[in-house]
């Protein structure tokens, strides 16, 4: 009985899906590769952003991942880096929120992280995500 194998154009398309963070299968599985964490589904950094950005963390010498997005971190605690960790920490954070961005349509302007934190911002002005993957100084919403 021959033995199914993929084809040349199913590898680049399980890597490509993969990328995407989309489950080639099911459940969100691969069978075969023991005890991987379940794929997301839908594209990273889609996933619900609390208000605030990340302070600037000390190095945490665990590498412990407690989280992979705010939506794992209770109530308003953020999914912050510390070093080489992953953990749920309160946001840097003035008053007001930041702007919705709209990332169905490519954003216009400076593509590069003008701030880390509320702080580092003039006056009212918060660090918040600018739509193309980045943080700049904006006007909050009250």
């Amino acid at each position: 009985m021959p033995v199914c194998r993929p084809g040349l154009h199913a590898v680049p398309l399980l890597l490509g899906l993969l990328l995407l963070g989309l489950s080639p299968v099911p459940g969100g599985r691969l069978p075969g590769l023991g005890l991987l964490a379940p794929l997301t589904v839908g594209l990273p950094g889609r996933e619900a952003e609390k208000t605030g950005v990340c302070p600037q963390l000390q190095a945490d010498q665990n590498c412990t991942q407690e989280c992979q997005s705010d939506a794992q971190c209770a109530d308003n605690l953020k999914c912050c880096q510390a070093g080489c960790a992953t953990i749920c920490h309160l946001p840097d954070e003035k008053q007001g929120s930041c702007p919705h961005v709209n990332t169905d349509f490519p954003q216009l302007g400076l593509c590069q992280d003008q701030c880390k934190v509320d702080s580092q911002c003039p006056g009212l002005l918060k660090c918040c995500y600018n739509g193309c993957g980045k943080v700049s100084c904006i006007t909050p919403v009250f």
